[in-house]
């Protein structure tokens, strides 16, 4: 018989780090976005 609060803490650890990779994903999600939107100087494009 599994004890409860072992997989509680099971849970909990899992539910943690579940958190940390999507909340990495969206900030970096965001930040793209906000690159995305910061418009290129013309001075590149005249280099090029």
């Amino acid at each position: 018989m599994m004890n409860i609060e072992l997989l509680w803490q099971g849970l909990e650890v899992t539910l943690f780090g579940l958190l940390g990779v999507f909340g990495v994903l969206i900030a970096f999600y965001i930040l793209v976005i906000l690159l995305g939107k910061i418009p290129e100087r013309e001075e590149s494009e005249a280099e090029n």
